[in-house]
C-alpha cells in the first residue's frame, strides 16, 4: 500500500521513495506526495527522478490501495523494482488545487448554513471550481453568498485542519458533519473552524485567507456555479472589469447604472423584434396574394428578406395550393417551400447546387442550402429549371 505523504503535510514538495511496482501505465511507489485523482479533485503534477533520469508526471490515479503515477513514453525498460526515486511536486499547480478545494468547502458550507441547500456535485481543478447545488437560488441570494465567501477567503483567517477518526467516532458526531460518512474503518475529517466539518481526503490550505478573491464567471439554471480563484480569478476579473467599463462608456452610462440601462435596451429590443415579426407576417400575407410568375400551373412567389422559418410556416396557409416560395437570404443561403404536388424542392435544389456549387438538402416540400455562386437573377434560373421537362422528375 502506498503511504499517503500528502495527508501528512500538503505543503511539502519533495520526497524520496522506492518503486514497488512497474505497470504498463506507470509506476507505484511505497510512499508518495502525489495526490491521485479522486473525490472529483484533479491529481497533482510534477517530476520523478530515477537514476538521474527525469520522468514527467501529469496524471496520478488510484490503483486499489496504491497510487499509480502515469508516465508517458518508453519507461518500462528504464525503471526496475526497488529503484530509489526522488519526487517533486509542481507546487504552483498543487497550491492552486489546494485553494480551489478549500474554497469549495467554504462555498458549500455557506450555502448549507444560510439556505439549507446541499451541494450535489463538485469538480475541482487548478484555480477553478464547478458546483452544482440541490435547489435553485436567485441572483440576490448568490450575491449574498459570494459576499460572505469572499470575506472568509480574504480576511477572516479561519483555521483549516484535518483529523483522522475511526468510523465509530465519526458516527457519534454525524449531526455535525456536512457530508455522508463513507463506509471505511478510518475517516478523515476536514474542519474549518466555526464554519464546516466534512469527510474529505483531499489537499487543503491551512488558513482560509490563503485562498484570496473568488470570481464567479458562470451561473446557470439557478443551480450550476463556476468560479475561479488565484491568478485565473485576477486575470478574468481584470478583463471583465475593463470590458464593463467599455460597455458603460459605449452606452454613455455610469458603471453602476449600466445593468439597469441594458435591461431597458433589451426590453426595447424585444418590442422591436416583436413589431418586426408582425410586420414580416403582414408582408408575407401581402406577397401571398400576387405570385411573381405562374409557370406550368405553379405559382412562384419570391421573398427577398430574412425571415424566420417558424414565421414563414405560420404564413403558409395564406398562399395558394399551387404555390412554390423562394426565400433568398442576405447571405448565399436559399430556402424553397412547395405547396404544389408538381414540384419537388429537394430535386430543384440539387439542380441549383450542380449548376452553381454549394450544399444543402431537404424533402419534397421544404429544402434549404447555400450556393457558392449565387446567380444575379435566381428566379430566372429556377424558371428555366421548372420549364425543362427533365428537371421536373
Amino acid at each position: 500500500m502506498s503511504e499517503k505523504l500528502y495527508w501528512e503535510n500538503a505543503y511539502e514538495t519533495k520526497f524520496a521513495a522506492k518503486v514497488i511496482s512497474v505497470k504498463k501505465d506507470g509506476i507505484v511507489l511505497d510512499k508518495t506526495l502525489f495526490y491521485p485523482e479522486s473525490g472529483n479533485q484533479a491529481s497533482d503534477q510534477g517530476l520523478l527522478i530515477i537514476r538521474n533520469k527525469k520522468f514527467r508526471v501529469d496524471i496520478v490515479s488510484k490503483d486499489g490501495e496504491n497510487v499509480l503515477h502515469h508516465i508517458s513514453g518508453d519507461f518500462e525498460n528504464k525503471i526496475k523494482l526497488g529503484d530509489e526515486v526522488k519526487g517533486e511536486i509542481d507546487w504552483d499547480y498543487r497550491y492552486g488545487i489546494m485553494k480551489a478545494h478549500t474554497s469549495q468547502h467554504i462555498f458549500s458550507a455557506v450555502i448549507k448554513n444560510k439556505l439549507k441547500i446541499d451541494t450535489v456535485r463538485a469538480n475541482l481543478n487548478h484555480e477553478e471550481v464547478f458546483l452544482q447545488i440541490s435547489q435553485k437560488i436567485d441572483y440576490q441570494q448568490l450575491n449574498d453568498i459570494l459576499t460572505e465567501v469572499n470575506k472568509i477567503c480574504t480576511s477572516n483567517n479561519l483555521e483549516v485542519k484535518a483529523n483522522l477518526l475511526t468510523h465509530k467516532e465519526a458516527e457519534k458526531i454525524s449531526e455535525k458533519i456536512r457530508s455522508a460518512i463513507p463506509k471505511e474503518p478510518n475517516i478523515r475529517l476536514m474542519e474549518i473552524k466555526e464554519l464546516d466539518l466534512v469527510c474529505c481526503g483531499g489537499t487543503h490550505v491551512k488558513n482560509t485567507s490563503e485562498i484570496g478573491h473568488i470570481y464567479i464567471y458562470d451561473f446557470k439554471k439557478g443551480t450550476e456555479i463556476k468560479y475561479l480563484i488565484g491568478n485565473k480569478a485576477l486575470l478574468m476579473s481584470s478583463k471583465h472589469n475593463i470590458d464593463l467599463i467599455i460597455i458603460a462608456n459605449n452606452l454613455n452610462s455610469p458603471l453602476d447604472k449600466t445593468n439597469k440601462l441594458i435591461n431597458k435596451r433589451l426590453e426595447l429590443l424585444d418590442n422591436i423584434q416583436e413589431d418586426q415579426k408582425n410586420l414580416s407576417f403582414k408582408l408575407l400575407k401581402s406577397i401571398s396574394k400576387t405570385p411573381i410568375k405562374i409557370i406550368n400551373d405553379i405559382a412562384l412567389f419570391y421573398v427577398d428578406f430574412n425571415v424566420d422559418i417558424k414565421l414563414l410556416n405560420k404564413a403558409l396557409d395564406n398562399f395558394p395550393q399551387n404555390a412554390v416560395i423562394i426565400v433568398k437570404f442576405e447571405t448565399k443561403k436559399i430556402r424553397i417551400l412547395s405547396l404544389s404536388e408538381k414540384l419537388d424542392t429537394s430535386k430543384l435544389l440539387d439542380k441549383l447546387i450542380k449548376q452553381f456549387g454549394g450544399k444543402g438538402g431537404g424533402n419534397p416540400k421544404s429544402s434549404q442550402g447555400s450556393l457558392e455562386n449565387m446567380p444575379d437573377d435566381i428566379l430566372s434560373e429556377i424558371e428555366s429549371l421548372i420549364l425543362n421537362p427533365k428537371d421536373r422528375n
